[in-house]
């Protein structure tokens, strides 16, 4: 696959974006810079706030009181200008991978930033204290904070599928009884590419929030015909898709920034045949499938293993430096199990 990311305007993909894309170095580090203005649906891709705050508030509306305490949080941060974001190495998907290869790059890309953007708050998202550890170390060095944001979850089939769950099992049995076609594609047509976001929006969207990325079709076409991702879609007898996922793979890593499915097809478990189809083709390419967060209990059952990701902030003043030195210390205790008793 290849990596190179077109140069589009970033509203051209996403519509909740709120925010500009810029490109840095010979590696063509992707930076966005927040809007001054930002709309109430900007997405957790592009705002923190959306992602700490509106985001768990929402998830929180049954607990009114909860869901009210975060806000003003969230209200509390926007006054400390969090709003007034620029993050780097932020490529317009839920997970950013950043191989060792890439490292040094991405150092020089916060450096440059932090001197350009010196009032404003500075951020990388998805790094994990294992896998990034150096890279972690690097931006302490330059004034960065390490907040936990959330807990993914990773299935490492590199080695092969050395333990086989139960519910993994029966999922890819479902699978091969249900007589749907699995599909791998580097082409896609526009009417393809519609179906593509239209079941995009009724999962991610219209189920879950809107605080999700708004992809639009062109987003699913570019992705797919530049080659930066593939399509694995699932079809039924009459070749239409009832399923797919994106598959975005950066060495040995693979990711799946969207996905969506029919959910009046009238196929029972059509999101367990989806997993299956992906874990499948992860494991025959011997990949390690982070399958990013959300529905735990789900991907635990089917051999995830949790791992913490963090977001590295670093503050434009020495008093909220201080700030975020004791929020960091104050969240330094926290575990994926305390994470994992709370839902995640």
């Amino acid at each position: 696959m290849q990596h190179q990311w077109p140069r589009e305007s970033l509203d051209i993909w996403m519509q909740n974006a709120c925010a500009d894309l810029h490109w840095h170095g010979d590696l063509a580090i992707p930076i966005t810079c927040a809007h001054p203005i930002r709309s109430p649906n900007t997405s957790y891709i592009t705002s923190l706030r959306s992602g700490w705050f509106d985001y768990a508030a929402q998830e929180l509306q049954d607990q009114r009181l909860h869901a009210t305490g975060i806000r003003l949080v969230g209200q509390f941060a926007r006054v400390l200008g969090l709003d007034q974001l620029v993050l780097v190495g932020n490529f317009p998907v839920s997970t950013n991978i950043w191989p060792d290869s890439a490292h040094a790059a991405l150092v020089e890309a916060c450096a440059d930033t932090v001197h350009m953007h010196a009032k404003q708050f500075v951020a990388v998202r998805n790094l994990q204290s294992d896998a990034n550890a150096a890279l972690i170390h690097a931006l302490r060095t330059m004034g960065f904070h390490a907040l936990p944001a959330r807990l993914v979850y990773e299935f490492d089939l590199r080695q092969g599928l050395a333990y086989k769950p139960s519910h993994l099992m029966r999922d890819r049995s479902a699978l091969t009884k249900s007589n749907l076609e699995t599909n791998i594609s580097s082409e896609i047509s526009n009417a393809q590419a519609s179906r593509l976001r239209e079941l995009y929006q009724e999962i991610y969207i219209k189920k879950h929030s809107e605080l999700n990325a708004q992809y639009t079709t062109q987003f699913f076409s570019d992705m797919v015909q530049t080659q930066v991702m593939q399509v694995l879609s699932l079809k039924n007898k009459a070749g239409a898709i009832v399923a797919f996922a994106m598959l975005y793979q950066q060495e040995d890593t693979l990711t799946v920034p969207a996905l969506g499915y029919d959910t009046q097809a009238g196929i029972e478990g059509l999101y367990r045949l989806l997993f299956a189809a992906i874990h499948q083709y992860a494991q025959t390419q011997k990949l390690l499938l982070n399958y990013s967060s959300g529905a735990g209990d789900f991907k635990r059952k089917r051999g995830g293993v949790p791992r913490m990701e963090y977001t590295l902030l670093r503050p434009p003043s020495a008093w909220q430096g201080r700030l975020l030195s004791w929020l960091e210390k104050k969240t330094s205790t926290i575990q994926a199990h305390h994470l994992i008793n709370m839902g995640a």
